[in-house]
């Protein structure tokens, strides 16, 4: 049976929900951008030792009865085929779970914009052909101007829906989530942690105002020092001229 979204506030517990920012932003799309095949961090959700630690110590600060992450939007999940996030948690005996939007939402928002989708392909290939018959002196022909502004017009009303169910909608299927988790604890004071991308922030905030859950956030900063750097390096070279 397909799960429905319904938010309803948890009864007789307590919730205090750590936002936790993810290392690398967590982006999300109806359909994975060919530019992002080759991405090999974003590909493969790559983790480093050293927010491995930073989440080490919130789990001693803030003691969590569950963990969430905002699930990545992989171009192929094979390739990340161990999570050291997922291994941390299940060591440490705390309940973990990738949360987004449903698959059967999902697919039904998907559909609903196919015939906008289909049309923004079309002027494309237009476009393309008439670019390649005339070449740029066609630039200045009303027609093909025309064909230009209706597929940006077409492309921005596109990525306006999409951006809808990004945030808005996503947030509150995560949020969802969260609830269902905390649930299942039988304690009555309850902490979560939820790793997300940033973006989330306000949003989940928001939602979780309105169902009378606390939240505290976390902030990573980045430094890179750049003497291990120029030593990993250093090494890289000498391992190639070795072989």
């Amino acid at each position: 049976m397909p799960e429905v979204l319904e938010l309803k506030p948890l009864k007789n517990k307590m919730l205090k929900l750590i936002l936790v920012e993810s290392e690398f932003p967590i982006d999300w799309w109806f359909e994975v951008p060919e530019t992002m095949k080759d991405n090999i961090v974003w590909n493969l959700h790559l983790i480093s030792k050293e927010y491995i630690e930073l989440m080490e110590i919130l789990i001693e600060k803030y003691k969590p009865h569950l963990v969430l992450e905002e699930r990545p939007n992989f171009w192929n999940n094979a390739l990340n085929s161990v999570d050291p996030l997922k291994a941390l948690f299940e060591r440490k005996d705390i309940p973990f779970k990738q949360t987004d939007i449903s698959e059967n939402a999902e697919n039904y928002l998907f559909a609903a914009l196919s015939e906008h989708r289909e049309m923004i392909k079309s002027l494309e290939k237009k476009i393309t052909q008439i670019l390649k018959i005339k070449g740029k002196a066609f630039e200045n022909d009303d027609f093909f101007q025309r064909l230009v502004l209706w597929k940006e017009y077409m492309q921005k009303d596109y990525e306006q829906e999409e951006d809808k169910v990004r945030y808005n909608v996503r947030e509150a299927w995560m949020m969802m989530n969260i609830l269902n988790l905390a649930r299942d604890i039988e304690d009555k004071k309850i902490k979560g942690i939820f790793i997300c991308d940033t973006r989330h922030f306000a949003g989940i905030e928001k939602l979780a105002s309105d169902l009378g859950i606390q939240t505290e956030q976390v902030k990573i900063k980045r430094r890179i020092k750049s003497l291990e750097v120029e030593k990993a390096l250093e090494d890289e070279i000498e391992i190639a001229l070795l072989k």
